[in-house]
């Protein structure tokens, strides 16, 4: 992981993020839960190494990461274009656990990465699906974006057949972001009936995939223009962290 370089865009205390991320707290320094990263330069309060809590977003360029990171963390920090890639780094917001508790230089912290999406050109998928590997192999919670208007799926097909661990399907929650997109397309503030349907079609096309042929995927759709499931998304990550920790 030494040849990965994260920019962090944002960092606070998890205070910030609010009740619901409290028990983070109470954790023990020595929990297995914790991954070791380093900073690549010392941090300007000390630290040298990290230990980190990393909920990761994947997805094809487009697809909505960045705008879905900045509803969780109520912030925008991550830049969002309708009309072009604009995450061509990792990059992260961080919140510190124990940022009064220094332990021998070390920040413990839980981080939300915003991956480069795929699906740019081979030239760059074939770096960014290693840096894939190496993240979802360390990641406590990894949260892959389908997108509603979209039935293509063969770059994921490729994905989840080449780059996931199937090992860590139990860490994986699945988006269908956009959902307000989905057909039929209405300007009103909240989904139609028919619009409704379709997503609980769209879940299960997508639950039927072959390449998601695990015991049980979590799949939720959302809408980051309508902020339709961002909540019921946050209770899925803090599920599952709680369920590794």
């Amino acid at each position: 992981m030494a040849d990965i370089t994260t920019n962090i865009l944002h960092e606070d205390d998890i205070d910030s993020l609010g009740v619901n991320y409290q028990f983070l707290k109470k954790l023990e320094l020595s929990n297995s839960a914790f991954r070791s990263w380093y900073y690549t330069n010392p941090h300007r309060l000390g630290y040298e190494k990290i230990k980190a809590l990393k909920i990761i977003f994947i997805g094809q360029t487009g697809y909505g990461k960045s705008s879905l990171i900045n509803k969780l963390i109520k912030k925008d920090i991550f830049e969002t274009s309708d009309y072009e890639a604009c995450t061509k780094t990792l990059q992260s917001a961080v919140y510190f656990l124990h940022h009064k508790r220094k332990h021998e230089n070390v920040a413990y912290h839980l981080s939300f990465v915003d991956l480069p999406g795929i699906g740019e050109n081979d030239q760059a998928d074939e770096k960014y699906l290693q840096w894939y590997k190496g993240y979802i192999k360390e990641a406590a919670v990894i949260v892959y974006l389908f997108r509603a208007d979209k039935r293509d799926h063969t770059q994921d097909e490729f994905f989840f057949n080449n780059v996931f661990d199937k090992n860590k399907s139990k860490q994986l929650i699945c988006v269908i972001s956009q959902a307000d997109k989905i057909e039929p397309i209405n300007r009103a503030l909240n989904l139609s009936n028919n619009q409704k349907k379709n997503l609980l079609k769209k879940e299960s096309e997508i639950r039927n995939q072959s390449f998601l042929n695990f015991d049980k995927t979590d799949i939720i759709h959302l809408s980051t223009h309508l902020d339709i499931n961002i909540m019921e998304l946050e209770n899925k990550i803090i599920s599952k962290i709680k369920d590794i920790t």
